[in-house]
């Protein structure tokens, strides 16, 4: 789960001075692309106030952009042509579909594991029903499932297995018709089942028939795929004496406020990292030292940090972590085009651990970024990270979602659902404990029945707010609902 994903100030539009001159920005651009280089930006700046400038950004030409670019992968552009070989390349996701559900009864798995792939392939199908599928999010639980998949056949043969992984990868290079269609059937990707398949004595057998199937027509699609390792990292500091020391004298600094002294001692960390060769704490060190950067307004070096972060592990959770700092940095500063693609990242390897909470708070901000746009796209996204928030009992992420709702709705003019969406946020943050966003939402509400004249009511909602609002310390926002009683007062 992200770590602090609400307590990121989110930039006033207004007074948004952050935006890099082109010539920072290219500078940003080329620190990101030498990821394997040594960091030699560890050294401590002291702020510069003139570093960025204002910008005007036309939002016209950004949405032709990412517009353009989605028509790249439109699902319309899918043709029926042939390959060299004179074989059709296209596979229909029906096809897919309907494979992986009988690899899955082919292989005897368990009543348990066959809901939770079913769960990934109910998603796939809300998606692919849609006139406009949105295929990162396809792919990232097809993936989620072929995990589940792997993970029983590894244990009941008792040697690793990657073949339902590598099956979906290399299908993923094929030309994938994304608008459902069972009758559209490609016998050159059909994928061969053993009979009886239901009897449990012959579990271990179908087991190994599904891999033999699936290997032979991986060759026969003459695509080399790379296996990738999955590791968890469950320490949180390393396991070399001086480097946890160093480690953790330097996360005391960050947390003290003295930035630094921390990077100070981080870059000392990073040094004992490479000489013992620990290059999954040399990760941590350089997402901590990306933090601080982030946290002082020094982008640049911000993204350079999380970058060389994400480089240097196979830590999934990191990498999630990562790349949602970084699309919140593009996302601050209206750099819409990477700020989406570094959530659509973090999504994808929030997948991989099953991280709900965190793919559903990327999807909200993809959805945040569509609402501000007024492209009413914006409601699929919040509907998948409805839907995947469901899944959690985190109780913040679904408040996040509902509020966010709740304004998309009130941009859209749906004054009724957004009355909706906030009360479900009031529901879910009251549940969480978070009294300052209860106070927020019920802000939201009276103002719309401010717009609809319902001065009662509008009353009844700030009171509420009020009350909320005493328990936390943001004064600003009580003496904004205070001010708000007060005019109603001379209605």
């Amino acid at each position: 789960m992200l770590n602090g994903i609400f307590q990121r100030p989110y930039l006033n539009q207004n007074t948004k001075t952050l935006v890099k001159n082109d010539q920072e920005q290219t500078a940003s651009a080329n620190q990101e692309q030498n990821s394997n280089e040594k960091s030699k930006g560890l050294q401590y700046i002291e702020p510069r106030k003139s570093a960025y400038q204002e910008q005007q950004v036309d939002w016209r030409q950004m949405r032709s952009q990412i517009q353009a670019q989605a028509k790249q992968n439109s699902v319309d552009q899918i043709q029926p042509t042939k390959d060299l070989s004179g074989r059709n390349p296209v596979i229909n996701i029906a096809q897919i579909l309907k494979d992986f559900r009988n690899t899955a009864a082919a292989i005897g798995t368990p009543e348990n594991l066959n809901e939770e792939v079913n769960s990934y392939l109910s998603l796939v199908e809300k998606q692919v029903h849609k006139e406009n599928p949105n295929i990162k999010i396809i792919k990232s639980n097809l993936k989620n499932a072929s995990s589940i998949l792997d993970g029983y056949i590894s244990e009941t043969l008792n040697k690793d297995s990657k073949v339902v992984e590598n099956w979906i990868d290399a299908l993923f290079l094929q030309q994938i018709d994304f608008k459902y269609n069972e009758d559209d059937i490609n016998p050159q990707f059909l994928v061969k089942f053993p009979e009886n398949k239901q009897k449990e004595t012959q579990t271990e057998n179908n087991v190994e028939h599904a891999q033999k199937n699936m290997f032979e027509q991986k060759v026969e699609q003459n695509q080399k795929l790379e296996t990738k390792t999955e590791v968890k990292s469950e320490n949180i500091v390393p396991q070399d004496k001086e480097l946890k020391s160093l480690f953790i004298q330097s996360k005391k600094l960050a947390y003290a406020n003295k930035p630094e002294k921390a990077i100070e001692n981080f870059k000392k960390a990073l040094d004992r990292a490479d000489k013992i060769g620990d290059t999954e704490t040399k990760s941590k060190i350089f997402y901590e030292v990306g933090r601080i950067y982030d946290d002082n307004s020094f982008f640049a070096e911000a993204l350079k940090s999380y970058n060389e972060s994400i480089q240097n592990t196979k830590d999934n959770n990191v990498k999630t972590k990562a790349h949602y700092s970084m699309a919140q940095i593009y996302d601050d500063v209206n750099q819409l085009e990477p700020a989406i693609n570094h959530y659509l990242n973090s999504i994808s390897f929030a997948g991989e651990t099953e991280n709900f909470a965190a793919q559903s708070t990327s999807l909200t901000k993809i959805g945040n970024i569509f609402t501000d746009l007024y492209d009413k796209d914006a409601i699929e996204y919040y509907s998948v990270a409805e839907d995947l928030a469901q899944q959690t009992d985190n109780q913040k992420v679904k408040g996040f979602v509902s509020a966010s709702f709740g304004n998309a709705y009130q941009t859209f003019g749906e004054s009724q659902k957004a009355l909706k969406s906030y009360s479900d946020a009031v529901k879910h943050y009251t549940e969480a404990e978070s009294p300052s966003k209860v106070a927020q939402n019920y802000t939201k509400a009276a103002d719309i029945m401010i717009e609809f004249s319902n001065v009662s009511k509008a009353k009844g909602l700030l009171t509420k707010a009020q009350n909320f609002a005493r328990k936390t310390d943001n004064n600003d926002l009580l003496n904004e609902i205070n001010d708000k009683l007060k005019n109603l007062e001379l209605l």
